[in-house]
């Protein structure tokens, strides 16, 4: 389940908003970037696979998944060799206001 809902959401990064939008990333990501993410190379997830899961979950329980995920990797501390750079998803997406988009 992991594996799939991490493929999901770095294929929503890459900007795929249906499932079959999404099953196409998963399918078209190479052999390297599958393995990263857990998968099998040779087996990916369909599409009718991710999106039985995806409507499957319950969205306040992943929020506080993600949540606590989040607070145990800022109490970790920072490393002086990582940089963080905080997102904002709006602003990916091209839908906050223009003031709000640093340089564009």
């Amino acid at each position: 389940m992991t594996v799939v809902v991490s493929a999901a959401v770095c294929a929503v990064v890459a900007g795929n908003r249906s499932y079959t939008a999404i099953a196409e990333w998963v399918a078209d990501v190479p052999a390297a970037t599958a393995f990263a993410l857990g998968m099998a190379p040779d087996r990916r997830p369909s599409e009718a696979m991710i999106r039985r899961l995806l409507q499957a979950i319950d969205p306040q329980v992943l929020t506080a998944a993600v949540s606590v995920w989040l607070a145990s990797r800022a109490a970790a501390g920072t490393s002086a060799s990582r940089r963080a750079i905080a997102v904002d998803g709006k602003t990916l997406r091209a839908r906050a206001p223009p003031t709000a988009r640093p340089g564009m």
